[in-house]
């Protein structure tokens, strides 16, 4: 609805305003709209000219290309010859929208300049109107946001797509408004400007439209015109970027004689190394410790972030080299901190602790010694020798102990991880993804092939059977394990009762706590893997 000031709304005093100041300079610029109101009609649109069309495209107010046009088609002379021109004319206006319309037979629906579009290798999130960029993190940016009748792109990226395309952008705008009373009763008079500045031009009148009939538009008012859009003038394509540009953190690395907290940079040209590159400098492979809760993000993610033995993955966007073999602590080298991108070097340092000690035996054989080393962090140990059992049960047998997860379960399996804390939700998290990979992905159809089964004999009682056939020696300390296991599990899937309890007990959770009482569960867990391994798996050697 108009302001209570009719005349003022009438005059665009909102709209002259907002074009001279604020148009094309916003976080999030419109590139297309058509959408009304009961008394606006409001229209936007878009083009790119080279900088020497500028000053003939603002010779007047007129949209230079308008919604619907600029689509590839043939020019035709009197000679019988044809051109083809890629928009459609030749005035040199390229559309950064494309309005797609099929004459009512299929929906109709606009389109982002496509060039644009893989410039900066956006992703389209259809359900949510939306194209991403990923950030130097492997975060996602929205760049374009786009309903039926509005688009909205990031300043920022436009204005990098132009720098580089060495064009400018012209945003054409429209605004229509009318009112139920005539002049008189408004008490002003017919308006009329053409207005030149050196970043827009625009037209204005209020006027009285001949052979009108419609009573809600006995006045009419028109503010149109074009304002030019600039790209970034500090743009520089990548491969020319100022090294200084980027952002190193500083990390503790040690503690001086006061017992004050040494500080010094991730950035690896500034650090010492094997070749006698700053002598007096720390070396690129001087440990820095991190509180174990800095892999939380990383777990809360396994869509997008992979925790790996010695190695973080975000997809294959980014790496990092650690050691969460360290049983207290998760440890990365300096120089390693470097190679992230400054948002992530933020993040990592709100968990930097005074280093304690050295890296990992395990650590320090495979990335000093060059020594092949198994992990002996007690979930990176169960998950490898889990994978290797599997493997080599399927290989002696033909079929699995353990069913593979479900597409849908895989989470279960990257995420599974020592608690780092006493956090009820983690620790019940882990005991759910254990339990998932060592009790429900039992086989118990390929088991029940090589035992006499009971009525109600479920899954682990089926196990034991089988064990009991195989006359497997530790058969009653991995039954043991198993129940007390799903037993705990009962406390995350329902409501914890008698159950829980007397598995709490059994891991003797009160006078551990969670976090080593989960270590101690997968190291067990390990042990009579590993045990049955030998004694099922004839060895390779």
């Amino acid at each position: 609805m108009p302001p209570v000031d009719e005349q003022s709304f009438l005059e665009f005093s909102d709209r002259l305003e907002y074009v001279a100041s604020k148009l094309g300079s916003e976080p999030w610029i419109t590139v297309y709209e058509y959408t009304k109101t009961e008394q606006e009609q409001v229209s936007y649109y878009s083009g790119l000219v080279r900088p020497g069309m500028v000053e003939q495209c603002l010779g007047d107010a007129s949209w230079d290309l308008h919604i619907g046009h600029g689509m590839p088609g043939f020019v035709f002379y009197g000679d019988g010859r044809s051109e083809y021109l890629r928009f459609g004319d030749d005035n040199g206006v390229e559309p950064f929208i494309i309005d797609r319309d099929f004459h009512g037979l299929k929906p109709s629906y606009v389109e982002v300049s496509e060039e644009f579009r893989h410039f900066h290798n956006l992703y389209e999130d259809r359900r949510k109107g939306i194209f991403t960029a990923l950030d130097d993190s492997g975060d996602d940016v929205e760049v374009i946001r786009m309903t039926p009748s509005k688009v909205q792109v990031r300043a920022k990226f436009l204005k990098e797509y132009l720098a580089a395309r060495d064009m400018v952008m012209l945003l054409f705008f429209d605004f229509d408004r009318w009112s139920s009373k005539t002049l008189e009763e408004l008490g002003m008079e017919k308006q009329s400007e053409d207005v030149q500045k050196k970043s827009h031009r625009y037209i204005r009148w209020v006027d009285v439209v001949p052979g009108m009939t419609d009573p809600a538009r006995k006045t009419y008012a028109r503010f149109m015109g074009k304002k030019m859009v600039k790209g970034s003038e500090n743009y520089r394509p990548s491969m020319f970027s100022d090294r200084e540009s980027r952002q190193y953190e500083e990390f503790i690395i040690g503690v001086d004689e006061e017992g004050d907290n040494v500080h010094f940079t991730c950035d690896e040209e500034k650090l010492a190394n094997y070749f006698g590159k700053n002598p007096d400098a720390p070396h690129y492979l001087t440990p820095v410790f991190f509180d174990k809760a800095v892999m939380a993000k990383y777990y809360n993610d396994p869509a997008k972030y992979r925790v790996e033995d010695s190695n973080l993955h975000c997809g294959g966007y980014w790496g990092l080299r650690l050691d969460n073999n360290h049983r207290d602590y998760v440890v990365v080298y300096l120089g390693d901190l470097g190679k992230l991108a400054h948002k992530e070097q933020l993040y990592w340092k709100s968990f930097n602790v005074v280093p304690d000690g050295n890296v990992s035996d395990v650590a320090f054989r495979r990335s000093i010694l060059g020594q092949w080393t198994d992990a002996d962090e007690p979930a990176l140990a169960f998950k490898a020798s889990y994978r290797r059992f599997r493997d080599r049960w399927h290989k002696q047998f033909g079929w699995d102990l353990f069913k593979p997860l479900r597409p849908e379960d895989e989470h279960y399996w990257t995420t599974l991880h020592v608690p780092a804390s006493e956090n009820q939700k983690e620790f019940d998290d882990q005991v759910m993804a254990l339990s998932k990979v060592l009790v429900e992905r039992l086989n118990e159809r390929a088991i029940t092939k090589h035992i006499t089964v009971e009525p109600n004999d479920k899954g682990i009682t089926k196990f034991q059977k089988y064990l009991d056939v195989v006359e497997f020696p530790d058969r009653q300390a991995l039954i043991t394990l198993l129940r007390n296991l799903n037993d705990l599990r009962s406390g995350p899937a329902h409501v914890k009762g008698k159950t829980y309890e007397r598995a709490s007990r059994h891991f003797d959770l009160d006078e551990k706590g969670q976090s080593r009482a989960f270590s101690d569960l997968f190291v067990a867990a390990t042990a009579l893997i590993n045990s049955l391994d030998a004694f099922m798996v004839p060895n390779e050697d």
